[in-house]
């Protein structure tokens, strides 16, 4: 089994795959990981937004993108997502 730590970027890579796949429309911007050792095991934290266009004629004429901002933790070893919440 590998034990080392996954480089910041493809954290980051992995943060933003698992947005996009949520909110697949979405504008999403992931700023930079940060490492931090939680427990028995290292942890990247991601913070950053996902612009979302409106569906509708009319609301995107009244507001174009719904913006919101989320965080997210992924496990530096094996690139799981362990938790994510959006706000």
């Amino acid at each position: 089994m590998n034990k080392e730590i996954l480089p910041a970027d493809e954290a980051k890579w992995i943060g933003l795959e698992f947005i996009r796949s949520k909110y697949f429309r979405g504008q999403v911007t992931v700023s930079e990981p940060k490492l931090v050792t939680e427990g028995a095991f290292p942890v990247y934290h991601l913070e950053g937004t996902v612009k979302i266009p409106s569906r509708g004629m009319l609301t995107k004429l009244l507001s174009p993108a719904a913006e919101y901002t989320f965080k997210m933790q992924v496990h530096a070893i094996d690139g799981s997502i362990l938790n994510y919440e959006l706000r």
